[in-house]
């Protein structure tokens, strides 16, 4: 078999676990909660659920990104034009959002007394770094959020408690990673958590919550949180295990990385999430051959010229009038990013090929013009429904790489050899000018962060951006350094020049720009939970 696959083997059985009538039988012939917490194989089995968590097969990374200013849905996104209510009931907060969280705590409560073995040592691991994951998905919805560390039922006090402050939780969180951090491998052939996946999550929680605290002035050491992300990557990248992936061919390498069947062993997966033909597929190739979004035209003028230089700057830009000119003397990123003819757009089975003219505006393609190509697989049989086994990222170096030259820049430790061994790294892989610390030009189009940055730091974030586009975490950036206002920029709700017009393509007829407001950082609580729970306050501007 090609692949190992973990799927959750218990969950219908941990339903059923917290039943006070069930726990009251121990049936020989069945699982049941008195029969089964005795080895740590157990509780091995049991972590297994929750690998399909890591990354939602149904739902396409890109799709995140429809809330950011490099992504343009056909629809307006109701939640970043302000057209989102209060929910009544649900909203990212009912049951089913905590569940998951509830089903580690049932099973960390039961780990008392059990024999210590390796099976056991791995699941403690792994049960600790679940819950940091799922919490930190709630704190950047929600901000402040009950710590829960105990498996509730209906009579717990717990159920009424106010929102403890965002300190209490990532300070948690933290202290569950490092845990995991001592408990876990350093590799596993069964495709599991590694202390690297834990070092990695660590990192980008801190990472998140410092400069979050930072930019929005909130109460809090934000530089001690840079310090630990820093240090967390740090260990990732000094242990020698990961690199950019590369073979040496620098127009379509970075497009192949993520259209690769088998990621296992990948230099660049610190954690990869594998699928298997016939056991678990996705169905991401073909939304992405209908993703009803593309790229704005606000993010394709991000991409620098050849010469290291950005469009405003270069005398290499040719332009955008002709659509094909916007490619030229470009990133080759843009190129392994963003379809564009010369490219084959579907590859069947009987070795005919067909290319998509350029520019195209279709709302159930992509109304930008700037179709998605990163990920996409031209392949047909990728394209037939629930079907595709292309691997995906879970946690990927690349984007490590840029996180950690982003946190040292943010502590102003960012010198030249860290650039040349994040940035530049990746700059190599398509040969790309190196970022210099000087970075020798100040860009006109640089975004309006709504406070001043260094010239390093605006280099760093437009790496960032360029590198990890499509992979659903602007939005998060977005978020964490106050950007909001970036999304009033007319440019991200625009396309390509459309040739019947000379004009940039409208994509919402009648709307020129969008407007800002920033309740818009957290998420409501819903009214709800906010009447059954009196200690529950709401996010500011709600």
């Amino acid at each position: 078999m090609k692949k190992i696959l973990f799927t959750g083997l218990l969950s219908a059985f941990l339903l059923t676990g917290c039943n006070d009538d069930f726990l009251e039988r121990f049936p020989e012939d069945k699982i049941s909660d008195g029969n089964f917490w005795k080895t740590g194989a157990d509780f091995k089995m049991y972590a297994a659920q929750f690998y399909p968590n890591l990354f939602d097969a149904r739902l396409a990374w890109y799709s995140l990104d429809n809330f950011s200013d490099n992504q343009v849905p056909s629809s307006r996104n109701p939640y970043t034009w302000g057209e989102y209510p209060i929910p009544s009931s649900g909203g990212g907060w009912d049951k089913a959002d905590w569940l998951p969280i509830r089903k580690v705590n049932y099973a960390l409560g039961r780990i008392a007394g059990v024999p210590e073995d390796a099976n056991l040592k791995l699941a403690h691991g792994e049960l600790r770094f679940f819950r940091a994951f799922f919490y930190f998905d709630k704190l950047k919805k929600f901000g402040k959020v009950p710590w829960i560390e105990k498996s509730l039922d209906t009579g717990s006090e717990a159920l009424t408690a106010p929102r403890d402050s965002r300190e209490t939780v990532v300070n948690n969180m933290l202290a569950d990673l490092d845990f995991a951090i001592q408990n876990l491998p350093e590799t596993s052939g069964e495709d599991r958590v590694t202390q690297f996946a834990a070092l990695t999550l660590k990192g980008d929680i801190a990472l998140y919550e410092g400069t979050f605290r930072k930019y929005h002035k909130v109460e809090g050491n934000h530089q001690d949180l840079l310090k630990k992300a820093a240090d967390a990557y740090e260990k990732v990248i000094n242990s020698g295990r990961f690199q950019v992936w590369s073979t040496g061919n620098p127009e379509k390498d970075y497009f192949d990385l993520f259209v690769q069947y088998e990621l296992k062993g990948n230099p660049e997966g610190i954690l990869v999430q594998r699928y298997i033909t016939d056991k678990r597929m996705h169905n991401n190739v073909r939304q992405l051959g209908e993703p009803y979004t593309g790229y704005s035209k606000d993010f394709v003028e991000s991409y620098l010229c050849t010469d290291g230089r950005p469009i405003a700057l270069s005398p290499l830009y040719k332009g955008d009038a002709n659509f094909a000119d916007e490619f030229v003397n470009r990133d080759p990123r843009m190129q392994q990013s963003i379809y564009q003819t010369k490219r084959p757009y579907r590859i069947f089975d009987d070795g005919s090929i067909t290319y998509k003219p350029m520019p195209e505006f279709q709302n159930n393609y992509c109304p930008t013009g700037y179709f998605i190509l990163k990920g996409y697989s031209p392949y047909e049989r990728d394209r037939l429904p629930s079907t595709s086994t292309t691997d995906d990222f879970i946690f990927r170096y690349g984007k490590l790489l840029v996180s950690y030259a982003e946190v040292k820049a943010e502590l102003g430790e960012c010198t030249q050899a860290v650039l040349d061994k994040t940035v530049n790294a990746l700059r190599d892989r398509v040969r790309m000018p190196h970022l210099k610390t000087e970075v020798g030009f100040i860009d006109p189009n640089w975004p309006n962060w709504g406070m001043a940055i260094s010239p390093l730091l605006n280099e760093i974030r437009r790496e960032r951006r360029l590198e990890t586009c499509a992979e659903g975490i602007r939005w998060d950036d977005l978020v964490r350094w106050k950007a909001g206002k970036l999304l009033e920029n007319p440019k991200v709700i625009q396309g390509a020049k459309d040739p019947a017009t000379k004009a940039n393509r409208v994509i919402y007829p009648g709307v020129d720009a969008r407007k800002w407001t920033d309740k818009l950082y957290l998420y409501p609580i819903p009214l709800q939970e906010t009447a059954l729970n009196p200690n529950l306050t709401q996010n500011p501007g709600w």
